[in-house]
Order: C-alpha cells, then sequence, then structure tokens
C-alpha cells in the first residue's frame, strides 16, 4: 500500500494534524483479522451505547383500557340537562330575526341564577357572552325584558354574567394566504379572548356568532374544521370544562321546512360539533318556533323537541298548550291574557297598572282559569307584558272616578285590542264609571248629585267656598243641606264617617 506522502498534493493535510495512513490501515479490509469486528472495543462503534435513544418529534396520548370497569369515566355532564354538554362546543342553527340570540341571552341569564330553562334544569355558574352581532345597548335592552322575567335584580346578574361587545373586531379565526397556500389562524381577538375565559372562568361560553367571528368560506371543509378545533382551544386546562354555544345561520331552504338541513356551508359543522340545535319558525305563523335536538354524539337524544311562542317582549317561552287534542292551533298566550283582561272590563272590574296596588293585574288575573300560567309565571313578567302590549297599542289605560269621586287608573282594552280578540268596544253608557272592586261600591242610577257638604266637606278636597255657579246660595254662602240623598251615604252627612267627625269634615259639634 502507498503511502499518503507519496502525494505531494496531500502532504499538507497530513502536515495540519491528520493521523497517519497507518491508524487507518484496520480498515482496508472489511471484515479481516483486522477490521472492526476483530473486537468489541475495536473501531468508532465502541461509545454507540451511550447515546440516547432517537424520540419522536410527536406523540399521542395513549387511552388507558384496563381499568375501564374498575375506575370509569364519568357520564357526560350537561349545563343545560340533556342539550348542551360541557367540554363541547354545540351549534345552534337558526334563520336570522328568528330569535336565536334572544334564546342564548335567556339561557345565560337562567345559568347565572341556576334555574329551569324551558322546562330542563341548568348548571348554576358564570356565563361570558361574546357578541359580535349585537352591540351593548341592544343587549341591554333584552336583558331589561329578561331580568324582569325571571324575577332577577342587574346587581345579582353582572356577579356572574360577563358581555362583550366585540361588534367592531368581531373576528376570532380568519384565512390566510402565502405563496398560494391558504392557511387559518387565530386573531388578537382569539388571543384576547382566551385571557378573558382565564380570568372569569365561566361555566358557559356563548359565542353569537359564526358569521361575525369566521373569516373564511363557510364552504371549506379545512377552515372550518380548524375554526372548529380552534374553539376547543379556548377550554382551560384546570378545573371542570366549560360548555360552548356556538350561533350560526341555517340554510334559508330550512325555514318552515323541517327536511332541509339546519346549518349552512360545509357539512364540517356539523360533524365538528357534539352537539346541535335547530330553532326554526313555523312557515304559517312565525311567532311559533320549534327548538329540535338534531345531533348529541355523547349518547342518545333524550330531549324531546320544543314548542316554543314569542312573547311580545320578544322572549321564547315555552308553548305546551299550542295545540288542542284535535291538534288544531291554540292562541298565544298574549291573545289569552287580552281576553281574560276583556272580561273584567266587561264585568266592571279594573285592573291598576300599579304593581303595588290591591287591583294590579297578577293579584287580579292569575286565579283565572282562561290565565296563561304558563306564560307568565311570576308578577314581573305580567307587568312587563302588559307594558308592551301598551307600547304595541293593544292596551291602554283610562281614567275614572271612585266612589269616594278620586280619580283612578286602570288597564283597557284599546280599539286594536278590541279588535284582535274579535269584540267590540263596549260603549260609553255600558262602561261603568265605578270601582266594583272598592268597598261600599254602589251602581250609579243616574248623573252624580253635587257634593252636599260645606266649605270643610269630605272629597279629599282642601276648603274652598262654592260659588254661584256651585251650588251656592246668590250671596255665596253655601247651601246649609240639600234633601236629595246623593251616593255618599245619608243627606249632607260625611260617607265616611256618618257626621261623627273625621280629618275630612269639621267636628261633630260644629256641625
Amino acid at each position: 500500500m502507498s503511502d499518503l506522502r507519496d502525494f505531494p498534493s496531500l502532504r499538507g493535510l497530513v502536515d495540519d494534524g491528520l493521523p497517519p495512513l497507518d491508524a487507518y490501515a484496520e480498515y482496508e479490509q472489511p471484515g479481516s483479522a483486522s477490521g472492526p469486528s476483530a473486537g468489541p472495543s475495536a473501531g468508532p462503534s465502541a461509545g454507540a451505547a451511550d447515546l440516547p435513544e432517537p424520540q419522536p418529534t410527536m406523540d399521542f396520548p395513549r387511552v388507558s383500557i384496563s381499568d375501564i370497569y374498575s375506575a370509569p369515566s364519568p357520564e357526560p355532564a350537561f349545563i343545560w340537562a340533556g342539550r348542551i354538554p360541557r367540554g363541547h362546543v354545540t351549534l345552534l342553527g337558526a334563520h336570522g330575526g328568528v330569535g336565536k340570540s334572544m334564546l342564548a341571552l335567556q339561557l345565560a341569564v337562567a345559568v347565572c341564577l341556576g334555574a329551569d330553562f324551558l322546562g330542563a334544569s341548568t348548571e348554576p355558574g358564570r356565563v361570558l357572552f361574546f357578541s359580535g352581532e349585537d352591540g351593548g345597548p341592544v343587549l341591554r335592552h333584552r336583558l331589561g325584558f329578561i331580568a324582569h322575567h325571571f324575577g332577577a335584580s342587574p346587581e345579582r346578574l353582572a356577579k356572574s354574567l360577563t358581555i362583550l361587545d366585540a361588534t367592531d373586531e368581531p373576528a376570532l379565526y380568519r384565512e390566510v394566504s402565502a405563496f398560494g397556500i391558504k392557511t387559518g389562524e387565530g386573531t388578537p381577538g382569539f388571543s384576547r379572548l382566551a385571557e378573558i375565559i382565564a380570568e372569569v372562568r365561566p361555566s358557559l361560553i356563548i359565542v353569537d356568532n359564526a358569521s361575525d367571528v369566521f373569516e373564511a368560506s363557510e364552504n371549506d371543509r379545512a377552515a372550518v374544521r380548524g375554526f372548529m378545533r380552534s374553539l376547543r382551544q379556548l377550554f382551560p386546562d384546570e378545573g371542570a370544562p366549560p360548555a360552548m354555544l356556538l350561533l350560526a345561520h341555517i340554510q334559508k331552504q330550512a325555514v318552515g321546512n323541517r327536511g332541509a338541513e339546519s346549518y349552512s356551508g360545509s357539512t364540517a359543522w356539523h360533524n365538528s360539533a357534539r352537539s346541535r340545535l335547530a330553532l326554526t319558525a313555523d312557515k304559517d305563523d312565525p311567532a311559533r318556533l320549534t327548538l329540535s335536538h338534531d345531533k348529541l354524539n355523547l349518547g342518545p337524544r333524550t330531549a324531546e323537541p320544543l314548542r316554543l311562542v314569542r312573547s311580545h317582549t320578544g322572549l321564547l317561552m315555552v308553548d305546551e298548550g299550542a295545540h288542542d287534542a284535535e291538534g288544531a292551533p291554540k292562541e298565544p298566550p298574549e291573545l289569552a291574557l287580552l281576553k281574560v283582561l276583556s272580561d273584567f272590563v266587561e264585568r266592571g272590574e279594573r285592573i291598576s297598572p300599579e304593581p303595588r296596588a290591591h287591583s294590579n293585574p297578577w293579584l287580579m288575573l292569575h286565579q283565572e282559569p282562561e290565565f296563561p300560567r304558563r306564560a307568565y309565571r311570576n308578577p314581573a313578567a305580567l307587568i312587563s307584558t302588559f307594558r308592551q302590549m301598551e307600547r304595541d297599542h293593544l292596551v291602554e289605560k283610562e281614567t275614572y272616578k271612585d266612589t269616594y269621586r278620586k280619580t283612578r287608573v286602570s288597564w283597557t282594552l284599546s280599539a286594536k285590542g278590541w279588535e284582535k280578540i274579535g269584540k267590540v268596544a263596549p260603549s260609553a253608557p255600558s262602561a261603568p264609571s265605578y270601582d266594583e272592586n272598592a268597598e261600599n261600591a254602589v251602581s250609579p242610577e243616574g248623573a252624580p248629585s253635587a257634593p252636599s257638604y260645606g266649605p270643610r266637606g269630605c272629597g279629599g278636597e282642601s276648603a274652598r267656598t262654592f260659588g254661584a255657579d256651585e251650588g251656592a246660595n246668590p250671596d255665596g254662602h253655601p247651601l246649609a243641606e240639600t234633601t236629595t240623598p246623593t251616593d255618599e251615604g245619608a243627606p249632607g252627612t260625611c260617607p265616611r264617617c256618618d257626621g261623627e267627625g273625621c280629618e275630612f269634615c269639621q267636628p261633630k259639634d260644629e256641625i
């Protein structure tokens, strides 16, 4: 074998410190006695056992199977019984204007209070409402009606309900393109929302709605799946996972047609959601809706479709009496309420608009057989409905004189309200002008006579001197007494004390 030193062009390598060729002589004949197989410690592979095992660049968690009997996984938990599971994204599809935002806001308040919602229980907890569609004023207006319906104080709600007005920058996920390749990524708003969720620790997160927060094609399967996966990344790692309700629009064909798909865009919306709800309006009566549970991957779907009706205030309520035994539609709660009120008006019984009055709507109406109790479960909900019906010009306030000549106010139906229930308003002579609910009320036989008492007579008015045109003598002195009986008691006496003397009239010894 020639020595490298015989090659002048390579002599510099040897001079630079490389070992002489003799050091590599044992590798000249691979497999020979002088090769690397000559001994366990020969060659550069002697230290290979000291190197760490190569690690995979990624891995997947292994699911434990051997202890499924001894340590079973817990049953799926629901924030709204049977419909919205914890730890997953539930999709609520509805056509624009049907009421999905109002339904979601009602659910938010119910969860904050731990109250039943549409006949099913809720798990109490904090709620975070991310609104990319409606601004703060609209949400506050709706919350006023909802709080009245549940009888909740705003201070209590403020402790457990957080509402984010994201209408200026609603995007949470957007599509980007680089070198012709489209990808999706979270926005700064997504990062900020994650921080707020970690701070608030809500039990329920509501995102309203997909068309505002998802800035990509709803028909792009990959983009939709990437977005739905990113939403699950918002769940905190510690503690019980929250539930998320994502509101979305549905196909136009699905309005009033249960055969159409109740979501819009790629089937990835349906496939990526573990639970899916659909709110659709009746094609013949938009005020009547159906909330159906179209998908649940965590177990059997036990929740029956809910028949709902929209009230004058926009609230959605269970319409359990929507159909009779033959399946014919029944009247909505507001129509039934107007009919009950009309019965009182026709009988001459007054309903006071004052909530604290002894004849307020709740005390007077809720025991009536035809009163829609399921729609109005408490005084606040009923009084709120009366105010809304007044704004809709179905009812109005009228003034009248009670048996003591005091001016009172009561509810009555407007001309539009009478027309709504298919009746004609009572004529003026038949409409009573007294309060039959008041004690000692009497039915007038004609126009009441003028008061027969003097300047300090009763009636709640300050003392005054009657003029000639007010039943006085020409000289200005009041008439001493009238011989005509009045509806206020004996002639010339105070109807409150019968002449015994009280704060409304002069003492008896001065008469």
